[in-house]
C-alpha cells in the first residue's frame, strides 16, 4: 500500500511539473502545426508599429490606450541605436529613450511587444539608426555587413541594449514575444550571408537561445532569398492587395521556413506611407482595399501588424532621408491614429472588422477622447542673432574644406568661410550635402543643392565680388539616408573652384543653436537687440528683419494644449520652443506647411518660441515678423490617389516618382 501511495505521489509530482512547465511563461512557433504557443496556448496578435522615439513620453500612455481600444493585443517597434548611443560610449535609456517602460505601459493595457533590435532599423529615421559615428571612426567602414569594423562595435551595443531587454522578455514574465534581428535585410545590395548568422548567434548569447527570433522582409523571392536565417523564424511584410497576391506572399514565406510550415505573418501591413519635402502627389490605400486585405490574411490564419498605426513626429533633426528626398518632420504616415492622436476613418474601419471577429478576446475598449487642440495669439518674432553671428563650435582651419564627420558634428549645420585672395565670378564645387547656401560678405549669392528630386546644382555665380571679400558656405544637414543605406557623409565633401582656380584657407565651425539657452536672450516685453556698430553693421547686410538668422518671441499659454505653429510665411529652418527643437519646415517645397507642437512642450503663460531661418521671413512689418498658431495641422499635395500597392510595387513607384518629378 505504502509503495502505490508513493507511485501516485510521484506520478501526480512529474503531471504537475509538466503542466507547470508547459504554462510557464514561454512564447514558441510551432511550426508543425503552423501557430503560435504563448505559455503553452495557441495565439494569434493583431498588432500596430508605433515608435517611442516619435512620442513625447508624457503621451506615450494615451496613445497606448488608443491602440488598445482598436482590440489590438500586440506592439511593434524598433530599437534605434543612435538615439541610445548618440555619442560612441554614453548610453541613454531614460526619459524619451525608456523603451522598457513604454513596453510596461502597452503589457498594463493587455498588448505584449514585438521588439526590432536592429542594428539596423531603416524606419525613414535618420541614418536608419545606425550611429553616424561609425563613419567617423572608419570611413571605409562596411556597415550591415561582417566587416569586423562593423561587427564589433555591434557587439558591444548589444551588450549593453540586452541588459536592458533581458527583464521585459516572455520567458522572464515579460512582454516581450519576439526579438526581430535586423531589418528587411533581403532589400540591401549587400547580401552578406556571413553577417545575419552573426546576429542571430550574438543575440542568442546575450538573451538566451529560447528567445524566439525573427526576420522581416519584402514579399519577393529575392528579398527572402537573403533576408532569411537560418534558425530565424521568416515573416513577410506587403500592403492591401488582391486575394491571389496573398496566397503568392504568404507561400514565399512559406517557402522560407523549416519544412515549408509555421504561422504566417504580415509583419508591416500598410494602411498609410510616409511623406518626403518636395512630394507633390501622395498614392494611399483605400481604406476598403485595407480591410478586405486584413480579413483574408486573417482567414487564412495569420497575425498581421499594422505599420504604422499611429505615426508620430520626427522631432529635432532626428529624420531620415530616401534616395532623392528628406521625410517630413511629421510622421503622421496617414495612419489610423494621427501625429496629434485623432482619429481617422480608418481607426474605426479598424475596430469594427476586430468587433466583428468570432472568439477574439481582447475585445476593442472605449476609445479616448479627443485630446485638446488650441491655436495662440500670433507671436511677435524679432531677429535676436543674425546668421554670421550665431554661436560656432567645434571650429578647425584647414586647406581643403571638412566634413561633418571630421569635425564630429552629427546634426544641423556647418559654417565655412574664406577670404578670397582673388575674386572671380562662377563657383564650383562636385559635392555638397546636402544643401549650401552662399553668401558673399555677409549677401546672399545662391545655393548649393545634392540630389533633391534629381535636381543637383554644382555651380554659383557670384555678384559684386572683389578681392578680399569673405565667402561664407552655410550647409545644411537634412537627414541622412535610410534606403538604400549608405556612408552618407555631409558637408562640403569636394575641392572649391572659382573660375576653375582651388579656393583653400578654409575655417568651418558647426552652428551650434543656442537652442536651449534661448530663454537667456529673451528678456520680459522687449526683443530688441543690443545697440552696438558692428551688428548694426552686420544686421544690414544680412537684410535687417526678414534675413537669416535666429528669431525670438514669446506667447502666451492660458490653456495647455497641442497646437501647430504656421511656418508658411518663413522659408526653410527649424523652430525650438521652450528649448525643445520640434524639427524642420520647408514650407517653400511642402507638403507640411505646420509644425506639431506636443501640449507637453508648453506650460501655463509664457512660453519661448525661436525660430533659426536660413533663407528669409516674408510678410515682416517694421521689426516684427509674425508666427501665427493653428489648431489644425497642414500637410497637403496637389493630388492623393486611393490605390492597392504592396511594398515592393510602392519601392518602385517611388524611384519612378524620383526621375518624373
Amino acid at each position: 500500500v505504502m509503495d502505490l501511495k508513493l507511485l501516485l505521489l510521484l506520478g501526480c509530482g512529474i503531471a504537475l511539473a509538466k503542466h507547470g512547465k508547459e504554462n510557464s511563461p514561454s512564447f514558441i512557433v510551432d511550426y508543425e502545426n503552423d501557430r503560435f504557443l504563448l505559455d503553452g496556448e495557441p495565439f494569434r496578435y493583431i498588432s500596430g508599429s508605433i515608435h517611442y522615439f516619435r512620442i513625447h513620453p508624457d503621451q506615450w500612455l494615451d496613445r497606448l490606450k488608443r491602440v488598445r481600444a482598436l482590440g489590438f493585443n500586440a506592439i511593434q517597434y524598433y530599437i534605434p541605436w543612435n538615439f541610445h548611443e548618440v555619442e560612441r560610449g554614453r548610453f541613454d535609456f531614460s526619459g524619451s529613450r525608456d523603451f522598457a517602460r513604454f513596453s510596461r505601459l502597452a503589457e498594463s493595457l493587455g498588448m505584449y511587444t514585438l521588439l526590432r533590435m536592429g542594428p539596423y532599423a531603416c524606419a525613414e529615421w535618420e541614418n536608419g539608426g545606425l550611429p553616424y559615428w561609425l563613419i567617423v571612426n572608419d570611413k571605409d567602414i562596411r556597415q550591415r555587413t561582417n566587416d569586423t569594423k562593423f561587427t564589433s562595435e555591434v557587439s558591444r551595443w548589444f551588450s549593453v541594449l540586452s541588459t536592458q531587454i533581458v527583464p521585459l522578455l516572455r520567458r522572464n514574465g515579460g512582454p516581450v514575444l519576439m526579438v526581430q534581428i535586423e531589418n528587411e535585410y533581403g532589400s540591401y545590395f549587400a547580401c552578406d550571408h556571413a553577417y545575419t548568422p552573426f546576429l542571430r548567434e550574438e543575440v542568442w548569447r546575450l538573451l538566451g537561445k529560447d528567445t524566439q527570433l525573427y526576420t522581416t522582409d519584402g514579399s519577393g523571392e529575392g528579398y527572402l532569398k537573403c533576408g532569411a536565417v537560418d534558425g530565424v523564424y521568416a515573416t513577410v511584410d506587403f500592403g492591401p492587395t488582391i486575394p491571389q497576391n496573398v496566397d503568392k506572399y504568404f507561400a514565399l514565406q512559406r517557402k522560407y521556413l523549416p519544412n515549408g510550415r509555421g504561422p504566417l505573418v504580415n509583419s508591416e501591413f500598410y494602411p498609410g506611407w510616409l511623406v518626403l519635402w518636395g512630394q507633390k502627389e501622395q498614392q494611399l490605400p483605400s481604406d476598403e482595399a485595407m480591410i478586405t486585405t486584413a480579413k483574408t490574411m486573417w482567414d487564412k490564419g495569420a497575425s498581421i501588424n499594422f505599420y504604422m498605426i499611429h505615426g508620430g513626429t520626427n522631432f529635432g533633426f532626428w529624420n531620415g532621408a530616401e534616395t532623392n528626398a528628406p521625410v517630413i518632420t511629421s510622421y503622421d504616415y496617414s495612419a489610423p491614429i494621427s501625429e496629434n492622436g485623432d482619429y481617422t476613418p480608418a481607426y474605426w474601419n479598424i475596430r469594427d472588422w476586430i468587433k466583428s471577429i468570432p472568439g477574439w478576446q481582447n475585445e476593442p475598449t472605449s476609445p479616448p477622447k479627443s485630446n485638446e487642440k488650441k491655436g495662440y495669439a500670433t507671436a511677435s518674432m524679432q531677429l535676436k542673432v543674425p546668421l554670421m553671428q550665431m554661436q560656432k563650435a567645434s571650429c578647425s582651419a584647414s586647406t581643403n574644406p571638412l566634413s561633418f564627420e571630421d569635425l564630429r558634428w552629427q546634426f544641423g549645420y556647418v559654417l565655412y568661410y574664406t577670404h578670397l585672395k582673388t575674386c572671380g565670378t562662377n563657383l564650383t564645387i562636385e559635392k555638397v550635402h546636402d544643401f549650401g547656401y552662399v553668401r558673399l560678405s555677409g549677401k546672399s549669392q545662391g545655393r548649393f543643392v545634392k540630389n533633391f528630386w534629381d535636381k543637383n546644382t554644382t555651380s554659383v555665380n557670384l555678384k559684386g565680388c572683389q578681392n578680399g571679400d569673405t565667402l561664407e558656405i552655410i550647409v545644411e544637414n537634412q537627414g541622412r539616408q535610410t534606403y538604400e543605406t549608405i556612408n552618407d557623409f555631409k558637408g562640403i565633401l569636394s575641392p572649391v573652384f572659382l573660375d576653375g582656380h582651388p579656393v583653400t584657407e578654409w575655417i568651418q565651425c558647426g552652428i551650434d543653436g543656442p537652442y536651449e539657452k534661448v530663454d537667456d536672450l529673451v528678456r520680459e516685453g522687449d526683443f530688441s537687440r543690443e545697440d552696438n556698430d558692428e551688428e548694426e553693421d552686420s544686421r544690414e547686410e544680412e537684410g535687417s528683419q526678414g534675413g537669416p538668422g535666429l528669431y525670438l518671441g514669446v506667447f502666451n499659454v492660458d490653456q495647455i494644449a497641442d497646437t501647430w505653429v504656421n511656418m508658411t510665411s518663413w522659408e526653410k529652418g527649424h523652430v525650438i520652443v521652450n528649448g525643445h527643437n520640434i524639427g524642420r519646415y520647408w514650407s517653400k517645397e511642402g507638403p507640411q506647411y505646420n509644425l506639431y507642437i506636443p501640449a507637453p512642450f508648453l506650460h501655463l503663460g509664457r512660453n519661448v518660441l525661436a525660430v533659426f531661418e536660413l533663407v528669409q521671413v516674408n510678410g515682416c512689418e517694421g521689426d516684427s515678423c509674425p508666427l501665427p498658431f493653428s489648431a489644425t495641422p497642414d500637410i497637403h499635395f496637389d493630388s492623393v490617389t486611393y490605390r492597392d500597392l504592396h511594398t515592393s510595387a510602392r519601392r518602385a513607384f517611388w524611384k519612378t516618382k524620383h526621375a518624373q518629378h
